[in-house]
Order: structure tokens, then C-alpha cells, then sequence
């Protein structure tokens, strides 16, 4: 009779192992996925992909690419979901308040059933992940993989939500993965399967645009002066196989946007973002030369680089900036990754430097494979002056696991005991991180101050977007609240909620129950709805004096909820006064 060593590697019991864990993801990411509410930009995403389904037609939004959107709507057209056929808005929430208004009954239910198909893509990035890990290194290396994958809150976090962000994140793997097999097996197939794997990248999320650059530096990486690969392949046969992969991908662009708008001359076109405005400035006979790119998509990348080319105001441990902070991601990575996570990584590092010299050639064209994209996109990400969360950079998580998983080969108590006891240490614990459910998304770790305290160093989707106010509303019930202060970091109307409320006065204080998200109370502009749907601005921090007072209770992690009595503004205006006078700590 086989051993458990035995069994384990058995092709039946290696995905028996894979498959468990990643069935505790899905299994987690269900509960999760049905408990929140409606996140910011998940509200209109769900319903301009089912409007693309009903019309064909991708110009609603721009800013992302219809791919995902589309995919999260495939139930819906299973159901008795209406779009309610908005007008076109430049405001993208209007598509869902069109939807919410069509579909009062039942939307929450159609909001759950498009977070299922982002989490049927975070299995299939598990499995994928399992597979390279195993094809790497080993199948202790494949399980280690996976369950970083499917223990961090981080990614489960996304998993959950009707957005872009994971599934990109599953598509720079499977494209690299592609790149890397196409590298070391020039093939027409691995030529064509990674010239597919892009194009589906591309409509996904414009953040693709780095792929490839990064399947070049791939290329060159593992094939420079590479003598176990066969480098007798003719130049002809090389290039043509390139222009395969690329041929295959233009074509899927194109298919995802059904090649509308495809094959437009420059001319026709008026650009705003710095990249692409040079090209309406070229002589006119350039401009008759015709752009082999749907209009959508080409209009699309050119807002979506005009908006991250403005200043807006980003938020850092307590801090405002306009053009965004060098070490915004490097912080969020280091607030926002469990401590396990952070260690495990450590350890790879310290390993891989202890044995560099006797790693070999291949081993090291493979870190540099993994740590390709982590670099650049890490980045690019931190010169921008747009940063608004994690999310941006979590494609980079998948290659975090397969640097730190072939630490797996360690777990040896004869060979290497005491690596192996710091391995065991650090994996045990780390299902703990997931002890927030549902909140993985308002994750962070312990010495960042967990996330009760996670608005001094991060806040938006980082901490709070809007996905609480399912608990607003059952604190209202419960208290039989007629009335209270509003102030929602989210794009669904909290009166749809039947929430009777008033926004909060701005600058200064009055005595009642108010109900104020994390992100406006540090200071955060942002226009909120108003009782009756409509928009007021919020200007930087103008609520910000919620900080001076201890919230009486908090809703999920990203709705403080304060009573204010006379009493307790008096204290505030005599703060105000001694402060004015500089005796009153800042």
C-alpha cells in the first residue's frame, strides 16, 4: 500500500490537494461575495457589460475594456434582469442607478451572480499557478503555491467583487506562463496559445499594455547565450512565429470589441492624453494612415491615460499629495500583506542569496522571468499620480508565491531543520489572516494597527468602497432611526436602502447620530449622493473634523458611526480656539 508521500504525488492526489484548497477560496469568496454591499466602481461595471450584451455595443464606458464586464453578465441573461436602457451618461454610475431602479428586488441577487464569475477565474488562476509551480519546481512547491494563493485576503478580497482586478491579475500570469513555455519551445502552438492569452489580456484591462514589453524581456531573458535551449532556429522561423503570436492577438482585441470602429484613419480622431495627442499632430497625409484598433478601445486607453496624467489627491499615512507618493505601493504592500506572507519572502530572499552560487543558469533566468513584471509594474504604478489602492499592483501577487514556494523543498527535519521549522511557522498561522470575513478587503496586518486602525496609513479601496452599507442599513432597522447623518463613500444611493438621512454639516460640527466612511472622514474629496440621488461635493477635508471624536461604534470596518452631543462640540470649538492660539497638539 502506497505511502501519504507517495499518494501526494500522484497526479489524483496532487489535485486532490489543489482542488481543497482552492474549494476553502471559493467556498469563503461565496460568503463574502454575498454579504457586501455593492462596491464603488462595481456598480456600474455589472451593468454596462449587460448592455453590451443587449446592444452590442462597447461605448457606454470606455475607461475599461468590455471583456470582463461582459463575462460577469453571462448569468444575467439566464434571469429575468433588465438594463433599463439608460441614455449614454458621462457619469458611469447613472448605468447603475438605471439598473438599480429597473431591478429593485432582485439586483442584489444579479450583483452576486456576476462576483461568481470573477471567482470562477481566481480557481482557474489557482490551478494555473499550480500547474507552473509543479512544472518549476516540484509539487510540494505547487501546494505551497496555492495555498498562499488562496489564504491571502488580499486576493480573496478582489476575488469577490465584479471588477477587473483579479481577472487581470489571472491574465498576467497566464500570459507570462505562455511567454515562458513559447520561450523555451518555439512552437506554433505556444506561439499562437500566448498570442490568444494576450489578446484576452488586452480586453481586460488596459494595464496589459506592459505584457508585451515584458514577454520581450522574457524572451531575451531566458534565451540569451541559453545553451540548453535549441538555438539553431533560423531568424525567418522566429519571426515568423512573433508574428503569429501578435497577429493573434490583434485579432482577439478586435474580436472582443466585435471590430468596430477598426481601421479609422488618425484624423478621425481628437486625442487628449500626452502619448496619443502627437498623433493629431502629424502632417495631414500621416493622418489619412489608417489606426488597425477598435475606436473604443483606442478612445478608451486615451482617457483612461488623460485621467492618471492629472494630479489627483492621493492619501498616505495621514498625509494628502496631489501627485501621489514614490512609496505608495512599497507601504501598501507592507500594511497590507500578513506578516507570514512578508516573512515567507524574506526567507526566499535570504535562501536564494545564500545559494547563488550554486543556482544554476536556468534557475536564474527564471527568477528573472518572475521578477520582470513585479519590477516594472511596480514601478510604473508608483510614478503615477493616480494610486488608489493595492488592486492596481495586484497582478504582481501571483509571482510573489512562485519566488517563495520552492522554500516547500526546506521541509526536511533531517536536511534542514531549522529552515524547516521557520517554514511551518510562518505557513500555520496564515489562515488567520482570513479572520475578517467578510471584510477581507479592509485587510491589514497587525503592526500596521489590523484594520481597525488602517485609515492612518491607506484608505479607499484599500480600506473602504462602499462595502458596508448593508450594515448601515441594519443598524437603522434596528434602532427604528428616522433620521441620521450621511456621509457614504459609495456610488449606490443609501436612500435606494430605505435609509432616511441628511448629509453632515462641513467644517464644523452639530450635535446628532451620524454615520460618516473612513475615507471622507480623513479628509477625502468625493461627491456624495444626497438624499434624493443627486451629487454634492465634498471638498478636501471637509468632514475631517470627525477625527477629533471617538466614533461611538463601527460598521464593518470602513463606516464610523458617531453621536455628538452640545457637549461635545463645545469641547471641539474650544480645541479649535486653544489651537488657533498654538496650545492645542496638532
Amino acid at each position: 500500500m502506497p505511502n501519504l508521500k507517495d499518494q501526494l504525488q500522484t497526479s489524483k492526489g496532487f489535485w486532490s490537494i489543489i482542488g481543497s484548497m482552492l474549494l476553502i477560496q471559493f467556498g469563503l469568496g461565496l460568503f463574502t461575495a454575498h454579504k457586501l454591499t455593492v462596491t464603488h466602481d462595481e456598480y456600474w461595471h455589472l451593468p454596462v457589460g449587460f448592455l453590451s450584451w443587449e446592444t452590442g455595443k462597447f461605448d457606454y464606458d470606455r475607461l475599461n475594456p468590455p471583456f470582463i464586464r461582459t463575462w460577469s453578465a453571462i448569468p444575467l441573461l439566464f434571469t429575468s434582469a433588465e438594463s433599463g436602457q439608460p441614455p449614454y451618461s458621462s457619469d458611469p454610475a447613472d448605468y447603475g442607478d438605471a439598473f438599480l431602479e429597473t431591478n429593485p428586488q432582485n439586483y442584489q441577487q444579479y450583483y452576486f451572480l456576476g462576483r461568481c464569475m470573477i471567482l470562477l477565474l481566481s480557481v482557474a488562476t489557482g490551478v494555473l499557478l499550480a500547474i507552473w509551480a509543479r512544472e518549476l519546481y516540484s509539487p510540494s512547491a505547487a501546494y505551497l503555491a496555492v495555498f498562499l494563493w488562496s489564504m491571502s485576503p488580499n486576493v480573496l478580497a478582489n476575488a469577490t467583487l465584479g471588477t477587473q482586478d483579479l481577472a487581470i491579475t489571472g491574465f498576467f500570469l497566464a500570459t507570462v506562463y505562455c511567454g515562458w513555455k513559447f520561450a523555451l519551445n518555439v512552437s506554433w502552438k505556444w506561439a499562437l496559445i500566448t498570442g490568444a492569452v494576450l489578446g484576452l489580456a488586452q480586453i481586460t484591462k488596459f494595464t496589459a499594455i506592459l505584457l508585451p514589453l515584458i514577454l520581450i524581456l522574457q524572451w531575451f531573458i531566458l534565451r540569451y547565450k541559453n545553451k540548453t535551449l535549441e538555438n539553431n532556429l533560423s531568424k525567418r522561423s522566429i519571426l515568423a512565429k512573433w508574428g503569429g503570436l501578435i497577429l493573434t492577438s490583434w485579432f482577439i482585441l478586435n474580436a472582443g470589441y466585435l471590430f468596430q470602429g477598426t481601421s479609422q484613419q488618425i484624423s478621425a480622431y481628437q486625442f487628449q492624453s500626452s502619448e496619443l495627442k502627437t498623433l493629431n499632430q502629424l502632417p495631414p497625409f500621416i493622418q489619412t494612415i489608417p489606426l488597425l484598433l477598435p475606436r473604443d478601445y483606442l478612445m478608451g486607453f486615451d482617457l483612461q491615460r488623460f485621467i492618471m496624467q492629472q494630479s489627483h489627491p492621493t492619501y498616505l499615512n495621514t498625509e494628502w499629495k496631489l501627485d501621489g507618493f514614490h512609496s505608495y505601493y512599497i507601504c501598501a504592500l507592507l500594511y497590507k500583506l500578513p506578516h507570514a506572507v512578508q516573512f515567507l519572502l524574506l526567507l526566499a530572499i535570504f535562501l536564494w542569496f545564500k545559494q547563488r552560487n550554486h543556482n544554476d543558469d536556468m534557475s536564474l533566468k527564471t527568477l528573472g522571468t518572475l521578477f520582470a513584471p513585479v519590477i516594472l509594474l511596480i514601478l510604473i504604478a508608483s510614478f503615477s499620480k493616480n494610486q488608489l489602492g493595492l488592486r492596481y499592483i495586484l497582478p504582481v501577487f501571483p509571482f510573489l508565491f512562485l519566488f517563495i514556494c520552492p522554500l516547500a523543498k526546506h521541509l526536511d527535519f533531517h536536511k534542514h531543520k531549522l529552515y524547516s521549522y521557520l517554514v511551518i511557522v510562518a505557513v500555520v498561522p496564515l489562515p488567520l489572516s482570513l479572520r475578517y470575513a467578510p471584510d477581507h478587503l479592509a485587510y491589514f496586518n497587525e503592526l500596521s494597527g489590523s484594520p481597525e486602525n488602517g485609515a492612518q496609513h491607506l484608505i479607499d479601496s484599500n480600506l473602504d468602497w462602499g462595502q458596508d452599507l448593508y450594515l448601515l442599513k441594519q443598524y437603522v432597522d434596528n434602532n427604528a432611526l428616522d433620521d441620521i447623518g450621511v456621509a457614504y463613500f459609495g456610488t449606490i444611493p443609501p436612500s435606494s436602502q430605505d435609509i432616511n438621512y441628511h448629509l453632515p454639516p462641513e467644517l464644523r460640527p452639530a450635535p446628532g447620530l451620524y454615520a460618516i466612511s473612513a475615507s471622507l472622514i480623513q479628509g477625502r474629496p468625493y461627491s456624495a449622493r444626497k438624499p434624493d440621488g443627486s451629487r454634492h461635493n465634498i471638498g478636501l477635508d471637509m468632514l475631517g473634523y470627525f477625527r477629533f471624536f471617538e466614533p461611538k461604534a463601527r460598521l464593518g470596518y470602513s463606516i464610523n458611526l458617531y453621536e455628538l452631543t452640545p457637549e461635545d462640540v463645545a469641547r471641539w470649538e474650544m480645541a479649535v480656539i486653544r489651537a488657533n492660539r498654538g496650545s492645542y497638539p496638532q
